[in-house]
């Protein structure tokens, strides 16, 4: 059953991070500064020249972001309707991807939206990952644009946020 025009931007609930099943307390500690410890570093020397070194994990950087957010900047922003859909997740990744696409074009820089392990989060967008930051890396002036824009963009709940780093949901189930 195709999801009706006038429910496209119905209301989603936010996490509550008293109900999740991922406890603060069980998370290894991420960073709010863009300066990785050194065991999140990727060696790519090391990586290159020791058969046996094992990559770090990886981190994103970025903002924590939800559904609703997604849904409040595509409606916004009156980016272009999604086309019919029969289910509500698809519904949503489209306006994700949709977002993000739109995002990554205001901000000149390409962005990426994960899946990260947060209680408080069901989404990030990410400017960088720690296995490339040495190379997507931007200067100092330009990361401050990328955050104004996604900020204003945005708006509500993310404005107040200072990014930062998040592991991966799905490399914390494996």
């Amino acid at each position: 059953m195709k999801i009706p025009d006038e429910e496209i931007y119905n209301p989603c609930p936010r996490p509550n991070p008293a109900k999740s099943r991922i406890k603060p307390e069980d998370l290894p500690k991420c960073s709010t500064e863009k300066m990785l410890p050194e065991e999140y570093r990727l060696n790519v020397r090391r990586w290159r020249l020791e058969p046996g070194y094992i990559k770090p994990r990886k981190l994103f950087y970025g903002f924590g972001v939800d559904i609703q957010d997604f849904i409040d900047y595509h409606q916004r922003h009156k980016l272009p309707q999604p086309p019919p859909m029969n289910n509500r997740a698809s519904l949503w990744y489209y306006i994700m991807d949709d977002v993000t696409e739109d995002l990554s074009a205001r901000c000149r820089f390409k962005l990426q939206h994960i899946s990260p392990l947060s209680p408080k989060y069901d989404y990030a967008i990410a400017l960088y990952n720690s296995h490339h930051l040495s190379v997507t890396e931007l200067e100092d002036d330009e990361e401050e644009d990328v955050i104004r824009t996604i900020k204003e963009r945005f708006g509500g709940p993310i404005a107040a946020q200072k990014p930062q780093w998040f592991f991966l949901l799905e490399d914390s189930i494996h």
